[in-house]
């Protein structure tokens, strides 16, 4: 991959989360608690595969989500044992989203979304803003 689109992914992410802040900032009503779990949805799949791009180019092979958050961790792009764990809870939850039919479980997940994930993804997107290309 090219400089020029690992630079468009790092914009991608910024513009993803700044629509994930917006949405977990209103108040709650079922239709926002879907606009916030669609929008985790995309804003956590552009994060991880930016991961996975840098990684990739740095030499190191991490072709699932799952593996890319690890070597994240391992490479100190997720800077604690306990982030990296709320990373792959995270990853599961995201998993579970196509199942958002079920009220309790769709509950479950916007918490999770709008207390721990977003400052999550919010940090790790100002942490990619910091990478370099080179």
């Amino acid at each position: 991959m090219s400089k020029e689109r690992f630079t468009e992914r790092q914009t991608e992410v910024r513009n993803a989360i700044v629509r994930l802040q917006e949405a977990v900032a209103q108040p709650e009503t079922p239709i926002l608690r879907d606009a916030v779990i669609q929008r985790f949805e995309f804003t956590f799949e552009l994060v991880w595969k930016s991961l996975q791009l840098y990684l990739e180019h740095r030499g190191l092979e991490c072709g699932s989500p799952r593996a890319t958050l690890k070597k994240s961790f391992s490479e100190g792009l997720i800077q604690t044992p306990e982030d990296a764990d709320a990373w792959l809870q995270m990853l599961d939850d995201r998993n579970l989203t196509s199942h958002a039919y079920d009220e309790a479980l769709a509950q479950r997940i916007y918490q999770h979304i709008v207390q721990n994930y977003t400052p999550l993804l919010s940090q790790m997107a100002k942490h990619i803003q910091t990478l370099a290309w080179d």
